[in-house]
């Protein structure tokens, strides 16, 4: 097995065209809210603003962090910050984290990282200082100093499925952002931990070829696929990238993954007993519609043909199948067709 920390995926334009693909078509608001520093950091500490768990998590250096304590101290402007309106009425902080956590670091006395938080290469009045070492009227006028802030809502449709896009555009930070990474921050809660977590599991790795973790997350998304397709292959629609982030929408607050957990342990356990470590690997990465077509199979067919390794090599030149897994992969015929064939050639 691999130890390369970052997995090979195979390139196929209609795979790359896919997570291009722009979004729906929203009815969206939003609006202003002069939140004080104080009000936001009673928000965070209540739980009613929501950091997503995103992949780089505090960037910031100590005296970048001083900087913007001395822009409020100064009374010079800073860039608003963006929030996300749930349903649930808590607000998903979709750009601004940095921010959002300097001011509550501040507050608190001790930066993300946990070192100590005092004022660092600052104007001189401040250098050095902790809150707690300001002066009332200064702290006073630090707590009322207002963070102008952005809510966004989505009225129609009547769920929240445009946070991924939002979220894919405001936070960029100089680097694109994979799907995966977009979208463990845009659907946080315990089903996707539940996939996070699930990627670590050892036989699953034997697949993927690598014992380390994709560090753009793209690992992660192959169990998205996998169980968005297992679920659902009937109603799939175009593009992929809409039909994951759907998925992981509905299910974004289960907590009942008994049946995907022992769906998925029991599909990798027979392809890697059967076919072998490394089954997707069919070039120079893994092949995406191969592995969603194969794993899809396994996991809807039972028992596993004795053969099902030769069946493998037949499917892997099959005219129809290798069209349908080299081009317009992404496409609802040409995704139902690959999982028919893979379920006709491997355990008809």
């Amino acid at each position: 097995m691999t130890t390369s920390e970052d997995l090979l995926i195979e390139e196929i334009l209609s795979e790359e065209e896919d997570t291009e693909a722009g979004a729906l078509i929203y009815k969206i608001i939003s609006y202003p809210a002069d939140y004080t520093l104080q009000g936001l950091y009673d928000k965070f500490e209540r739980g009613e603003l929501v950091i997503p768990e995103f992949q780089r998590g505090w960037v910031w250096s100590h005296a970048k962090a001083s900087k913007l304590i001395d822009s409020f101290l100064l009374g010079l402007p800073v860039p608003s910050i963006f929030l996300y309106k749930e349903p649930s009425q808590k607000q998903l902080v979709i750009d601004g984290q940095q921010r959002l956590r300097t001011v509550c670091a501040f507050f608190n006395g001790e930066l993300p990282d946990g070192n100590k938080f005092f004022l660092k290469d600052v104007s001189p009045q401040w250098e050095g200082k902790y809150y707690s070492d300001l002066d009332e009227p200064e702290k006073i006028r630090l707590r009322d100093t207002v963070l102008r802030s952005v809510i966004v809502e989505q009225l129609d449709p009547k769920d929240n499925s445009s946070i991924y896009h939002i979220f894919e555009r405001l936070n960029t930070g100089g680097m694109s952002l994979t799907p995966q990474e977009v979208r463990n921050s845009s659907y946080h809660g315990p089903f996707n931990d539940f996939i996070v977590k699930l990627n670590r599991n050892l036989t699953w790795r034997t697949i993927v070829g690598s014992d380390k973790l994709d560090p753009r997350m793209r690992d992660v998304e192959l169990v998205v696929r996998f169980f968005a397709l297992w679920k659902g292959s009937d109603s799939y629609f175009k593009p992929m990238k809409e039909f994951l982030n759907r998925f992981m929408a509905l299910h974004k607050l289960e907590t009942a993954t008994e049946l995907y957990q022992s769906t998925f342990v029991s599909t990798v356990e027979r392809v890697a007993q059967t076919i072998g470590p490394r089954p997707f690997h069919i070039r120079r990465g893994i092949n995406a519609a191969i592995f969603d077509s194969v794993m899809v199979a396994f996991a809807k067919s039972s028992p596993v043909p004795p053969d099902v390794k030769a069946r493998f090599q037949e499917l892997l030149k099959n005219p129809s199948y290798l069209e349908a897994t080299s081009s317009a992969t992404t496409d609802v015929d040409t995704v139902k067709r690959r999982i028919r064939l893979a379920q006709e050639i491997l355990f008809s």
